[in-house]
């Protein structure tokens, strides 16, 4: 039985963080209807003497807030990043399959892009350390400084989330992280989450007048249907 690769041409990289299938803006236009309503497609562009990735969102509504390329029926926007963050969307690698006649650079070009979808990086002892953003929220800051302070190998903690750990490493790409989310970590990986409310200043109006705190991990149940 002979094995014959199909005639792909597919090229992936990461933006800002995010995976994504890179296309240029001519191969946009000429096949939109392959790439509108996805979330996984980057737009190339020029962009002085860089190139970047922006992702593709489908709507435009006037008022767009995040760098990208915006489709508004019969024509398109495009809105750049800030100078102080334009780096974070220039890819760095560029996994490409297309017309690979070998199953075994198939097999390679596969993993390598898997690895680009991962959300930590492993040292050579298996240490997990996720990178911690600039733009990452309070709350995702936090987690992962705590993860990063275990030195553990994450996936060894793979038993206790069930069927929904891939999902829930992916969760670690986002900026910030839901509170159930937050929750399941801690309480899989043996922390606790406590939450305390107290008044902003000693001259609030009715103020509290002392911290209130409780512990979001004593007694969770996890419900693995909820993200």
């Amino acid at each position: 039985m002979e094995i014959k690769p199909l005639n792909i041409n597919i090229r992936r990289t990461v933006s800002n963080g995010q995976v994504y299938e890179m296309v240029n803006y001519d191969e946009y236009v000429s096949s939109k209807n392959l790439y509108l309503g996805r979330n996984d497609v980057g737009i190339e562009l020029e962009y002085k003497d860089s190139t970047v990735v922006l992702p593709l969102r489908d709507t435009y509504n006037g008022n767009p807030i995040s760098p990208g390329v915006y489709n508004a029926g019969c024509i398109d926007f495009v809105v750049m990043p800030d100078e102080g963050v334009v780096q974070k969307y220039i890819p760095d690698k560029i996994v490409s399959i297309g017309n690979l006649s070998d199953i075994q650079e198939i097999i390679k070009a596969g993993e390598e892009i898997r690895q680009l979808d991962e959300p930590f990086i492993t040292t050579p002892d298996n240490i997990t350390k996720i990178p911690i953003r600039i733009e990452d929220q309070p709350e995702m800051k936090c987690l992962k400084m705590a993860l990063n302070e275990k030195n553990m190998d994450l996936d060894k903690y793979a038993g206790r989330f069930s069927q929904n750990f891939p999902n829930d490493k992916r969760q670690l790409k986002n900026t910030s992280v839901t509170l159930h989310i937050l929750k399941r970590f801690c309480a899989n990986m043996d922390m606790e989450a406590l939450l305390t409310i107290r008044d902003k200043s000693p001259d609030v109006p009715n103020p509290i007048g002392k911290e209130i705190t409780v512990s979001l991990t004593d007694e969770f149940v996890d419900d693995d249907d909820e993200n």
